[in-house]
């Protein structure tokens, strides 16, 4: 998709060349006028700069898409990352046991609050032994 993409912009460069050599060559082929020498050497450096800019973008296409790729590939991995990070995190709030869970899951809490929520009951007295009697 890339490469697509430099090719078609070196076809629009092309393009652009040969519409700007074309006007030169109706400029010199038409009878001189008044401005017709400024009109060439604006249309030359238009040429001079669409053909340096094909000849750039030529030289340079495959580190262009190379570094492409890579700044797209970076910005995956930093993507990826960021989702292993917020899953590892969720990860660890899920692996901790709720108030709620931990009392569905231990008898042990439950038996404790159990005993905690029911009334104290009523100490007695120690007994004591009855002194016997002598009739017994």
């Amino acid at each position: 998709m890339k490469e697509d993409i430099i090719k078609a912009a070196l076809m629009r460069l092309q393009g652009s060349i040969l519409e700007t050599y074309e006007a030169i060559k109706d400029e010199v082929a038409s009878p001189a006028k008044e401005g017709t020498v400024d009109s060439i050497a604006q249309l030359s450096a238009r040429l001079a700069q669409l053909e340096g800019g094909a000849i750039t973008l030529q030289q340079y296409a495959s580190k262009i898409v190379q570094d492409a790729d890579m700044a797209v590939a970076s910005t995956q991995l930093a993507a990826a990352r960021m989702a292993l990070e917020q899953i590892e995190a969720e990860s660890k709030e899920d692996s901790k046991i709720k108030g709620g869970d931990l009392k569905k899951r231990s008898p042990t809490l439950r038996r404790s609050q159990q005993n905690s929520e029911k009334p104290a009951a009523k100490k007695r007295k120690p007994r004591t032994k009855r002194k016997k009697s002598e009739d017994e």
